[in-house]
């Protein structure tokens, strides 16, 4: 032992204190990552009309888009009714099993009836077995 040697004491790196923050940091990160569900938007904005009655899906269908200007998305893209019916037979004829194939129709309260019913002519040219048609639950009233 070295006598009259001082002792050199080593001081706290301030970033040392910062090393808690980093995980709390990540652990928020991998939290908001794990419990978040990002699912996509629909291309036009609609308000579905309203229903009393309420059936869940049963398997994730392919969704069809109406806006109330007659504005038609079919699988995230915006088409034209003339390329409409060839989008679907396309998806149609690709998918394995033809009789669980489910088209799910979104369309806003306030379109018309008529261009709804030219669009439905449509999906019905198409062969398609199995479309619903999008609701939102109403209100109860007490």
């Amino acid at each position: 032992m070295k006598v009259g040697q001082s002792i050199q004491h080593k001081k706290p790196s301030q970033d040392d204190n910062l090393i808690p923050l980093i995980n709390i940091v990540f652990l928020m990160l991998i939290f908001f990552m794990v419990a978040g569900h990002i699912s996509p938007s629909d291309p036009l904005t609609v308000q579905p009309p309203t229903s009393s009655s309420e059936t869940p899906e049963s398997e994730k269908p392919l969704v069809l888009v109406v806006s109330t200007d007659g504005q038609i998305a079919f699988d995230q893209v915006i088409l034209t009714k003339q390329e409409l019916a060839a989008q679907i037979t396309s998806k149609f004829e690709a998918a394995e099993d033809k009789n669980s194939f489910n088209l799910l129709v979104k369309v806003d309260a306030n379109l018309a009836v008529e261009e709804l019913q030219s669009i439905l002519q449509v999906i019905k040219q198409t062969g398609l077995k199995r479309v619903a048609l999008a609701t939102q639950k109403t209100a109860e009233t007490s």
